[in-house]
């Protein structure tokens, strides 16, 4: 019989196409597996595009969350009708639910349905939310390290999902029909032959967003050098920014001809026109994974809080830029009041990498305020980027590198063939300090967490006792993640362990206490292999050290 699983995920139409690998990848792991996926009603025509679907199955979630705020039904009232609607996917069994969405309301869903196995967020009746899966689990951390991480989202997804397998790139189903229209479509606006670049200009969030006259600049100079015609996406909400784009193109003497499609098209015909096309270049949105997915060349305008390495275009074929400015990529929680990253992406430098991507022709020798990156499969077979032009800051490079390779083989247990570092970091002393201070430390938390253990089983129970030792261990965690989230070195664990003691589970006190030694122990054994990495650096001289490449000792999780 045919393995069952059902995908949750009612976010974001990019999230939707993001998880095409995943797709691909249970069908390896299962050959022949009934994959269904549970979908917010204004998504489903997306995810009627991805392969490899049994069922969809839509709800208004949409809905749910604003009668939720507005109180319009009470919170029992709204969710008696969302398992009222569940309940035959309770009844479909399912070897296995992968819950895609982070949230607790997608999480008591998951826990409702039920299965053989979960995976992603979980909201059991207590109310409580835990993760599983080590890879649903590092995607909640990324936030706090991103600067770091290496790993795109389609890859979490996959390997959160399903596990390792053979790179799969995203793909989309376009019906004939729905391909003839593009076509039709774009002739009516100036020729089957006209090569066309499709532009989308807004974005969901204004932070994500370039300003719309460099976008009308870069089309200008664009114009003058190769024979394109624009092709411009988007919603109707977005007109505002596109007009100030279409305008700045005609002062700035742009003479292609352009095409209006902003609020034209459904989400199917989008993607359609996006395969018509020789080039999209946008800001980092959801059209972006679909021309991804229809295998159309994706330039991505990398602003604001985006960093592409998480959400940018996948597999090879695509470039990104990204400002280069010390702030940049910012963090979700901050308030910009200057948005400086945006004037470092210059026309002319974009036009040129248009001209590039579109023709062959050779590149600029050297880039202004930005680095370019190209997309690429790395050598374990996941989602990369190398840099292309531009300059990249040494610490931020070792470190991505460094713990690219080490998540990797914490997570699978396989080596990773991501060529490890030639040379110490540029901190290496520094770091080494810290984890030289971490490791009476850590020993020394996991006596306390083994006394506590003990003291659990003993009957009456010492209750006071309990409490001092409890406290003495909650300042001891709390000293030494102050300490660890000062080196790059030790930051990564630290978030990783603080997670793991809010993801503890329990049934009563000693299984707590038990779930909370596991997780000291966990960070103690990853802890120990940096560690061991990075002593093993002082076996050589640093100009001995170059070029020189070692292994990486894996610390399987426990």
């Amino acid at each position: 019989m045919s393995k069952r699983v059902l995908l949750i995920n009612i976010t974001r139409m990019g999230d939707l196409v993001q998880m095409g690998t995943l797709l691909q990848r249970l069908q390896h792991e299962w050959p022949g597996a009934e994959v269904d996926l549970v979908v917010d009603t204004r998504f489903a025509p997306v995810a009627k595009l991805l392969p490899h679907l049994r069922h969809i199955v839509s709800y208004d979630f949409h809905r749910l969350v604003d009668e939720s705020r507005a109180q319009t039904k009470d919170v029992v009232t709204l969710y008696q009708d969302m398992t009222g609607w569940a309940a035959p996917l309770v009844e479909a069994r399912y070897d296995r639910v992968i819950n895609l969405t982070f949230n607790r309301r997608s999480g008591l869903l998951a826990s409702y349905v039920g299965g053989k196995e979960i995976r992603g967020i979980a909201a059991p009746k207590d109310g409580d939310v835990t993760i599983h899966n080590p890879w649903m689990a590092y995607l909640t951390d990324v936030h706090h390290e991103r600067r770091f991480n290496h790993f795109n989202l389609v890859d979490i997804y996959a390997l959160g999902g399903s596990g390792v397998g053979p790179f799969a790139p995203l793909s989309l189903n376009i019906a004939p029909e729905t391909a003839q229209w593009a076509r039709d479509f774009l002739a009516s606006h100036g020729g089957q032959q006209l090569p066309w670049v499709a532009v989308q200009v807004g974005a969901s969030d204004p932070m994500k967003a370039w300003r719309p006259e460099l976008f009308g600049q870069t089309l200008a100079a664009l114009s003058r050098q190769a024979q394109v015609g624009y092709v411009f996406i988007g919603t109707e909400e977005e007109r505002k920014p596109i007009q100030l784009a279409q305008t700045t193109y005609r002062k700035m003497g742009g003479t292609s001809p352009l095409c209006d499609a902003v609020g034209k098209t459904s989400l199917p015909q989008l993607a359609a026109v996006l395969a018509q096309c020789r080039l999209l270049l946008t800001n980092d949105t959801g059209p972006m994974h679909l021309a991804v997915g229809v295998g159309t060349p994706v330039i991505d305008l990398s602003v604001g809080h985006v960093e592409f390495r998480e959400t940018g275009p996948y597999g090879p074929g695509h470039w990104i830029v990204q400002p280069d400015l010390g702030c940049a990529p910012c963090g979700f929680d901050r308030v910009c009041l200057h948005h400086a990253c945006k004037d470092r992406l210059v026309p002319d430098q974009m036009a040129a990498l248009c001209v590039h991507v579109l023709t062959g022709a050779a590149f600029l020798g050297s880039i202004r305020g930005a680095r370019i990156y190209r997309s690429r499969v790395d050598e374990d077979g996941l989602g990369g980027t190398e840099l292309y032009a531009g300059r990249e800051d040494p610490l931020v490079e070792w470190y991505g590198r460094f713990w690219r390779r080490f998540w990797f083989e914490e997570f699978t247990g396989q080596a990773s063939r991501v060529p490890s570092n030639p040379e110490p970091p540029p901190d290496w002393e520094d770091a080494l300090a810290v984890l030289e201070h971490l490791t009476p430390l850590a020993k020394k938390l996991v006596s306390k967490a083994e006394e506590l253990v003990r003291l659990t089983t003993r009957r009456p129970l010492p209750v006071a006792a309990l409490q001092q030792l409890q406290r003495d261990e909650t300042t001891e965690r709390q000293q030494i993640l102050a300490l660890s989230m000062q080196a790059s070195a030790t930051a990564s664990l630290a978030v990783a362990m603080v997670r793991d003691t809010h993801n503890d589970d329990g049934s009563e006190l000693t299984g707590l206490a038990q779930a909370r030694l596991v997780t000291y122990r966990r960070w103690q054994k990853r802890l120990h292999a940096v560690g061991a990495y990075f002593r093993s650096m002082k076996t050589f001289p640093n100009h001995l050290q170059r070029g020189r490449a070692r292994a990486l000792p894996m610390a399987r999780s426990a």
